[in-house]
């Protein structure tokens, strides 16, 4: 298959996707018509985004995962892919842990993006975890293999973190 083949089935992927979030929406909206009238206007809206966007993200799975399949034989690709997964991992692993160094609630703009940051390491630990994993298997050099390997393994981490903070009475973070 050819690269503009390749291209153009993974755009297409896309597009099919944009057209099930369309119709994700369309759908929650005929339903939602047919419920007695509320004044709640942003909560049918919210939960239209919800049901586009999950239509979308589910649809889109098959093209991303396609994309990665194309790109498999890139070393290139997949070592910046491990570089950038295993950054992201060291700096989510930093942010969670702040909290022991620093008691006070984050003031400045830039440590409040930080202790988001850390709650979206806590709470997407699952997701990264999966992805480093699938990023790993699909790696095609050991040495990106291995940057991925330490990515899951910190995301672990992570993992152990948001427990101890979700389960443990007063938990140090």
């Amino acid at each position: 298959m050819s690269r503009g083949a390749k291209v153009a089935l993974v755009c297409t992927g896309y597009l099919l996707a944009f057209v099930a979030g369309g119709v994700a929406s369309y759908l929650y909206n005929v339903r939602v018509s047919k419920l007695p009238y509320d004044t709640s206007g942003g909560m049918y809206a919210g939960g239209e985004l919800l049901a586009s966007i999950a239509a979308f993200l589910v649809v889109a799975l098959v093209p991303t995962l396609l994309a990665l399949w194309f790109l498999r034989r890139n070393g290139t690709f997949w070592q910046s892919t491990a570089l950038a997964s295993l950054g992201f991992a060291v700096v989510g692993l930093l942010a969670v842990l702040t909290p022991l160094v620093t008691r006070e609630s984050p003031r400045h703009p830039v440590h409040v993006l930080f202790s988001l940051l850390g709650l979206a390491q806590l709470l997407g630990m699952p997701l990264w975890t999966v992805a480093f994993v699938l990023f790993a298997v699909l790696a095609p050099t050991p040495r990106a293999k291995r940057l991925l390997v330490a990515a899951v393994g910190i995301e672990l981490v992570i993992g152990a973190c948001a427990a101890i903070h979700w389960f443990v009475p007063s938990p140090p973070f």
